[in-house]
């Protein structure tokens, strides 16, 4: 973390684009209402299962102002001990205003970096629309979610409870 504060207050513009009401312009509702996240640090968020509360993907954020490269080695740690997708996720702010939460500007497009695993190769970014980054989501939260109903069902099979 920086030792000096950039911007004199948190910027809460990712946050606000991640709520249900703002992704249901990209899903849908049904959808948009599975993608629950809970922010660590106001940088660091935590995609996980809004049943289980089990954690799906690490993502570590920051507004895009063109920089190179995001410092995220802790997140990827705790992501390599978790067994779980990590991802830098810089955004990039629109001169809109957010529809679902009118205090924070909306986001323009998202560069994506996979840290864990398969790390995207140093300093190649994704450039993604907001539309494709909610998509991700919820692919990812489909491939992680299966994942842990096969690891729940070795622990304990559906056949063994009363």
């Amino acid at each position: 973390m920086s030792q000096e504060e950039r911007f004199g207050t948190r910027d809460r513009a990712y946050s606000a684009w991640h709520r249900r009401n703002s992704t249901r312009r990209f899903v849908g509702i049904e959808n948009a209402q599975l993608l629950a996240m809970i922010d660590l640090d106001a940088s660091l968020y935590v995609e996980y299962d809004d049943g289980s509360r089990e954690p799906l993907a690490l993502i570590e954020t920051a507004r895009d102002v063109g920089q190179p490269y995001k410092n995220a080695q802790v997140t990827l740690n705790l992501a390599k001990r978790a067994g779980i997708p990590c991802y830098i996720v810089l955004y990039k702010l629109s001169s809109k205003i957010n529809p679902a939460d009118t205090d924070w500007p909306d986001i323009e497009s998202f560069r994506i970096m996979r840290l864990h695993p398969n790390p995207t190769p140093a300093g190649k970014w994704f450039l993604v629309s907001p539309e494709k980054w909610a998509e991700h989501l919820l692919e990812l939260r489909k491939r992680e979610t299966t994942k842990l109903d096969i690891e729940f069902s070795e622990v304990l099979p559906i056949d063994t409870v009363t």
